[in-house]
Protein backbone atom coordinates (compact mmCIF):
# COMPACT_ATOMS: atom_id res chain seq x y z
CA UNK A 1 0.00 0.00 0.00
CA UNK A 2 1.36 3.85 -0.49
CA UNK A 3 2.07 6.02 2.36
CA UNK A 4 2.34 10.00 3.72
CA UNK A 5 5.37 10.97 3.65
CA UNK A 6 6.46 14.59 5.58
CA UNK A 7 9.74 15.25 4.23
CA UNK A 8 11.81 18.51 6.42
CA UNK A 9 14.68 19.50 4.47
CA UNK A 10 16.57 22.87 5.44
CA UNK A 11 14.60 25.93 5.17
CA UNK A 12 16.94 28.60 4.48
CA UNK A 13 16.63 31.20 2.54
CA UNK A 14 20.07 31.52 -0.12
CA UNK A 15 20.82 35.05 -0.80
CA UNK A 16 23.46 36.09 -3.58
CA UNK A 17 27.34 36.18 -3.96
CA UNK A 18 28.13 38.02 -6.48
CA UNK A 19 26.74 42.10 -7.40
CA UNK A 20 28.17 43.23 -10.47
CA UNK A 21 27.28 47.09 -11.76
CA UNK A 22 23.77 46.84 -9.72
CA UNK A 23 23.40 43.04 -10.71
CA UNK A 24 23.20 40.32 -8.30
CA UNK A 25 23.61 36.78 -8.97
CA UNK A 26 23.70 33.20 -7.11
CA UNK A 27 26.41 30.99 -8.19
CA UNK A 28 25.64 27.11 -8.35
CA UNK A 29 25.76 26.04 -4.55
CA UNK A 30 28.95 24.12 -3.43
CA UNK A 31 29.28 20.63 -1.58
CA UNK A 32 30.58 22.86 0.61
CA UNK A 33 27.11 24.48 1.89
CA UNK A 34 24.03 23.23 2.78
CA UNK A 35 20.40 22.71 0.67
CA UNK A 36 18.73 26.15 0.93
CA UNK A 37 15.24 26.98 -0.45
CA UNK A 38 15.21 29.82 -3.09
CA UNK A 39 11.73 32.01 -3.98
CA UNK A 40 11.98 31.30 -7.68
CA UNK A 41 9.99 33.03 -10.92
CA UNK A 42 9.43 31.38 -13.66
CA UNK A 43 6.84 30.20 -16.52
CA UNK A 44 4.63 26.91 -16.14
CA UNK A 45 1.19 25.74 -15.82
CA UNK A 46 -1.47 25.88 -12.87
CA UNK A 47 -4.43 25.35 -11.85
CA UNK A 48 -7.05 28.02 -10.10
CA UNK A 49 -10.67 26.98 -9.55
CA UNK A 50 -9.80 23.53 -11.28
CA UNK A 51 -8.79 25.02 -14.29
CA UNK A 52 -5.65 24.65 -16.57
CA UNK A 53 -3.69 27.88 -17.16
CA UNK A 54 -0.34 28.74 -17.95
CA UNK A 55 2.23 32.01 -17.32
CA UNK A 56 4.64 33.54 -15.05
CA UNK A 57 4.11 32.30 -11.53
CA UNK A 58 6.32 32.90 -8.53
CA UNK A 59 6.68 29.87 -5.86
CA UNK A 60 9.29 28.40 -3.25
CA UNK A 61 11.07 25.80 -4.18
CA UNK A 62 15.17 23.74 -4.06
CA UNK A 63 16.90 25.48 -7.68
CA UNK A 64 20.76 24.81 -6.75
CA UNK A 65 22.36 26.12 -9.85
CA UNK A 66 22.78 29.66 -10.68
CA UNK A 67 20.26 32.38 -10.89
CA UNK A 68 19.99 36.12 -11.36
CA UNK A 69 18.69 37.93 -7.88
CA UNK A 70 16.41 40.47 -7.18
CA UNK A 71 16.10 42.07 -3.86
CA UNK A 72 12.61 42.44 -2.85
CA UNK A 73 10.62 44.97 -0.75
CA UNK A 74 10.45 43.90 2.68
CA UNK A 75 7.20 42.66 3.85
CA UNK A 76 5.80 42.70 7.41
CA UNK A 77 3.10 40.43 9.23
CA UNK A 78 1.69 40.10 12.31
CA UNK A 79 1.31 36.33 12.74
CA UNK A 80 4.47 35.01 13.45
CA UNK A 81 4.89 32.11 11.75
CA UNK A 82 5.01 34.04 8.33
CA UNK A 83 8.67 34.76 6.65
CA UNK A 84 8.58 36.59 3.35
CA UNK A 85 11.27 35.85 0.91
CA UNK A 86 13.86 38.48 1.36
CA UNK A 87 14.95 37.87 -2.79
CA UNK A 88 13.36 36.79 -5.62
CA UNK A 89 15.96 34.22 -7.92
CA UNK A 90 15.61 33.82 -11.69
CA UNK A 91 16.89 30.67 -12.76
CA UNK A 92 19.09 29.65 -15.68
CA UNK A 93 21.93 27.33 -16.64
CA UNK A 94 25.52 27.68 -17.09
CA UNK A 95 27.21 26.14 -20.15
CA UNK A 96 27.39 22.14 -20.10
CA UNK A 97 31.36 22.33 -19.94
CA UNK A 98 31.00 24.12 -16.17
CA UNK A 99 28.37 21.78 -15.76
CA UNK A 100 30.56 18.99 -16.00
CA UNK A 101 33.19 20.69 -13.52
CA UNK A 102 30.74 21.38 -10.77
CA UNK A 103 29.38 17.42 -11.68
CA UNK A 104 33.22 16.41 -10.56
CA UNK A 105 33.49 18.90 -7.87
CA UNK A 106 29.62 17.18 -6.55
CA UNK A 107 27.78 20.35 -6.24
CA UNK A 108 24.73 20.05 -4.70
CA UNK A 109 22.07 18.60 -6.38
CA UNK A 110 17.87 19.92 -6.74
CA UNK A 111 16.00 17.29 -5.53
CA UNK A 112 12.83 17.75 -5.16
CA UNK A 113 13.14 18.74 -9.53
CA UNK A 114 9.70 20.66 -10.40
CA UNK A 115 10.93 21.81 -13.48
CA UNK A 116 9.88 19.56 -16.94
CA UNK A 117 6.75 18.00 -18.12
CA UNK A 118 6.83 16.37 -14.07
CA UNK A 119 8.10 16.34 -10.53
CA UNK A 120 11.25 14.45 -10.36
CA UNK A 121 12.61 13.04 -6.46
CA UNK A 122 15.77 10.65 -6.95
CA UNK A 123 17.86 11.10 -4.36
CA UNK A 124 17.83 12.20 -0.77
CA UNK A 125 17.91 10.65 2.35
CA UNK A 126 16.92 7.35 0.16
CA UNK A 127 20.21 6.02 1.72
CA UNK A 128 20.34 6.68 5.07
CA UNK A 129 16.36 5.81 5.14
CA UNK A 130 15.52 2.69 2.87
CA UNK A 131 11.51 2.57 3.27
CA UNK A 132 11.88 6.20 0.61
CA UNK A 133 13.11 3.26 -1.54
CA UNK A 134 9.52 1.64 -1.35
CA UNK A 135 6.81 4.57 -2.26
CA UNK A 136 3.90 2.99 -4.02
CA UNK A 137 1.93 4.77 -6.55
CA UNK A 138 -0.15 7.16 -5.05
CA UNK A 139 1.92 7.85 -1.81
CA UNK A 140 2.34 11.04 -1.07
CA UNK A 141 5.66 13.37 -0.23
CA UNK A 142 5.20 16.92 1.53
CA UNK A 143 8.39 18.73 0.88
CA UNK A 144 9.06 21.16 3.34
CA UNK A 145 10.73 22.58 6.05
CA UNK A 146 10.47 23.82 10.08
CA UNK A 147 10.29 27.93 9.56
CA UNK A 148 9.41 29.59 13.36
CA UNK A 149 8.39 26.14 14.44
CA UNK A 150 6.15 25.42 11.91
CA UNK A 151 5.98 22.83 9.21
CA UNK A 152 5.87 24.76 6.35
CA UNK A 153 4.83 23.26 2.42
CA UNK A 154 6.80 23.99 -0.58
CA UNK A 155 6.67 21.10 -2.62
CA UNK A 156 2.94 18.65 -2.67
CA UNK A 157 4.52 15.21 -4.56
CA UNK A 158 2.19 12.82 -5.68
CA UNK A 159 4.21 9.35 -6.58
CA UNK A 160 2.97 7.98 -10.42
CA UNK A 161 6.06 6.66 -12.29
CA UNK A 162 8.78 4.26 -10.28
CA UNK A 163 12.06 3.60 -11.86
CA UNK A 164 15.36 2.14 -9.68
CA UNK A 165 18.57 2.87 -10.97
CA UNK A 166 22.19 1.94 -10.05
CA UNK A 167 24.13 4.96 -11.29
CA UNK A 168 23.84 7.98 -13.79
CA UNK A 169 24.53 5.75 -16.38
CA UNK A 170 21.76 3.26 -15.72
CA UNK A 171 19.85 2.61 -18.99
CA UNK A 172 16.38 2.85 -16.73
CA UNK A 173 17.28 6.59 -16.92
CA UNK A 174 19.48 7.20 -19.85
CA UNK A 175 16.04 9.17 -21.52
CA UNK A 176 15.85 11.54 -18.69
CA UNK A 177 18.08 14.01 -20.79
CA UNK A 178 19.66 17.67 -19.12
CA UNK A 179 18.09 16.17 -15.56
CA UNK A 180 20.97 13.41 -15.41
CA UNK A 181 23.32 15.88 -15.88
CA UNK A 182 22.10 19.20 -13.44
CA UNK A 183 20.78 16.49 -10.66
CA UNK A 184 21.59 12.90 -11.03
CA UNK A 185 25.41 13.17 -11.81
CA UNK A 186 25.49 16.03 -9.36
CA UNK A 187 24.21 13.56 -6.11
CA UNK A 188 25.87 10.09 -7.56
CA UNK A 189 29.68 10.40 -7.41
CA UNK A 190 31.89 7.75 -7.71
CA UNK A 191 32.49 6.73 -4.33
CA UNK A 192 29.00 6.18 -4.18
CA UNK A 193 28.46 4.21 -7.28
CA UNK A 194 31.03 2.16 -6.38
CA UNK A 195 29.49 0.70 -3.23
CA UNK A 196 28.04 -3.27 -4.03
CA UNK A 197 24.62 -2.45 -2.77
CA UNK A 198 24.32 1.22 -4.45
CA UNK A 199 20.50 1.38 -5.79
CA UNK A 200 18.48 4.15 -5.38
CA UNK A 201 14.76 5.56 -6.82
CA UNK A 202 13.48 7.87 -9.27
CA UNK A 203 10.03 8.97 -8.38
CA UNK A 204 8.46 10.71 -11.17
CA UNK A 205 5.14 12.89 -9.89
CA UNK A 206 1.39 12.54 -10.71
CA UNK A 207 0.27 15.89 -13.12
CA UNK A 208 -2.90 17.23 -13.70
CA UNK A 209 -3.03 15.54 -17.18
CA UNK A 210 -1.93 12.04 -15.13
CA UNK A 211 -3.81 11.79 -12.10
CA UNK A 212 -3.86 8.98 -9.21
CA UNK A 213 -6.81 8.38 -7.88
CA UNK A 214 -7.23 12.28 -8.65
CA UNK A 215 -4.28 13.60 -7.41
CA UNK A 216 -1.45 15.50 -9.27
CA UNK A 217 1.63 17.12 -7.88
CA UNK A 218 1.53 20.96 -7.19
CA UNK A 219 3.33 23.65 -5.66
CA UNK A 220 1.59 26.77 -4.26
CA UNK A 221 2.82 29.73 -6.37
CA UNK A 222 0.90 33.29 -7.34
CA UNK A 223 0.92 34.74 -10.50
CA UNK A 224 3.54 37.78 -11.51
CA UNK A 225 1.14 40.17 -12.66
CA UNK A 226 3.64 42.62 -13.40
CA UNK A 227 4.47 42.84 -9.74
CA UNK A 228 7.19 41.07 -7.73
CA UNK A 229 6.04 40.10 -4.29
CA UNK A 230 6.63 37.20 -2.22
CA UNK A 231 4.72 35.47 -0.06
CA UNK A 232 5.21 33.07 2.89
CA UNK A 233 5.68 29.32 2.49
CA UNK A 234 1.72 27.47 3.01
CA UNK A 235 1.76 25.87 6.88
CA UNK A 236 -1.45 24.35 8.30
CA UNK A 237 -3.61 26.73 10.15
CA UNK A 238 -4.19 26.45 14.00
CA UNK A 239 -7.36 24.24 13.61
CA UNK A 240 -6.07 21.47 11.44
CA UNK A 241 -3.96 20.57 14.73
CA UNK A 242 -7.36 20.31 17.31
CA UNK A 243 -7.95 16.83 18.36
CA UNK A 244 -11.40 16.44 15.73
CA UNK A 245 -8.68 16.80 13.05
CA UNK A 246 -7.10 13.97 14.20
CA UNK A 247 -7.54 11.78 11.08
CA UNK A 248 -5.72 14.45 9.33
CA UNK A 249 -2.99 15.67 11.50
CA UNK A 250 -1.78 12.28 12.82
CA UNK A 251 0.25 12.48 9.29
CA UNK A 252 2.06 15.08 10.33
CA UNK A 253 4.70 15.53 13.00
CA UNK A 254 3.97 16.11 16.64
CA UNK A 255 2.93 19.37 17.99
CA UNK A 256 2.02 20.89 20.82
CA UNK A 257 0.05 24.14 21.80
CA UNK A 258 1.67 26.75 23.96
CA UNK A 259 -0.16 28.74 27.22
CA UNK A 260 -0.09 31.71 24.06
CA UNK A 261 -1.43 29.36 21.84
CA UNK A 262 1.16 29.28 19.91
CA UNK A 263 2.01 25.94 17.95
CA UNK A 264 5.29 24.45 18.11
CA UNK A 265 6.04 21.57 16.20
CA UNK A 266 8.15 18.91 17.12
CA UNK A 267 10.94 17.98 14.30
CA UNK A 268 13.53 20.04 12.94
CA UNK A 269 14.95 17.66 10.45
CA UNK A 270 14.08 14.07 9.05
CA UNK A 271 11.17 11.85 7.74
CA UNK A 272 8.03 10.62 9.35
CA UNK A 273 6.64 8.02 6.81
CA UNK A 274 2.97 6.66 7.99
CA UNK A 275 2.89 3.62 6.00
CA UNK A 276 0.19 1.34 4.20
CA UNK A 277 -2.62 4.17 3.91
CA UNK A 278 -5.33 3.53 1.42
CA UNK A 279 -5.96 5.88 -1.49
CA UNK A 280 -9.06 7.14 -0.68
CA UNK A 281 -7.47 8.05 2.72
CA UNK A 282 -4.69 9.72 0.92
CA UNK A 283 -6.97 11.46 -1.38
CA UNK A 284 -8.86 12.88 1.60
CA UNK A 285 -5.49 14.13 3.28
CA UNK A 286 -4.62 15.30 -0.35
CA UNK A 287 -8.04 17.47 -0.41
CA UNK A 288 -7.75 19.12 2.60
CA UNK A 289 -4.05 20.25 1.13
CA UNK A 290 -5.23 21.38 -2.19
CA UNK A 291 -8.29 23.53 -0.42
CA UNK A 292 -5.96 25.24 2.16
CA UNK A 293 -3.40 26.19 -1.05
CA UNK A 294 -6.48 27.05 -3.21
CA UNK A 295 -7.64 29.94 -1.18
CA UNK A 296 -4.52 32.16 -1.51
CA UNK A 297 -2.41 31.20 -4.53
CA UNK A 298 -2.73 28.44 -7.54
CA UNK A 299 -1.83 25.43 -8.13
CA UNK A 300 1.60 25.52 -9.61
CA UNK A 301 3.73 22.54 -12.14
CA UNK A 302 5.07 21.80 -15.12
CA UNK A 303 7.57 25.17 -14.57
CA UNK A 304 10.08 25.69 -18.10
CA UNK A 305 13.53 24.01 -18.04
CA UNK A 306 16.05 26.84 -17.01
CA UNK A 307 17.58 28.26 -20.40
CA UNK A 308 21.14 28.08 -20.58
CA UNK A 309 22.90 31.44 -20.43
CA UNK A 310 26.38 32.93 -20.44
CA UNK A 311 26.75 35.80 -17.61
CA UNK A 312 30.48 36.94 -17.06
CA UNK A 313 31.23 37.88 -13.37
Amino acid sequence: MPAIVQFFHPGEEHEYDTNKNGKYFKEWNDGNHDHKRKFLINKGEYIENNIKNNGVLMFWGEWEPTSLVEKLQPQNSKNIYDSYPKYLHDPYLPPIEKIKEYQIKNYQNTDPFVFGDSFKYSICRQESCPSLKELEEGSLILFGSRVNKRFVIDTVFVVKEITPYSSPFDKNIENFGLYLDIVIKMGCNEANISKDNFNRILYSGATFENKVSGMYSFVPAIKYENKKRGFPRIYMPDEFYDKKNYKLNKYLSKHKFENNRIIIEGKNTGIKITKNVSLDEIECFWESLKDIVSKDHVLGYNFEMPKEKTIDL
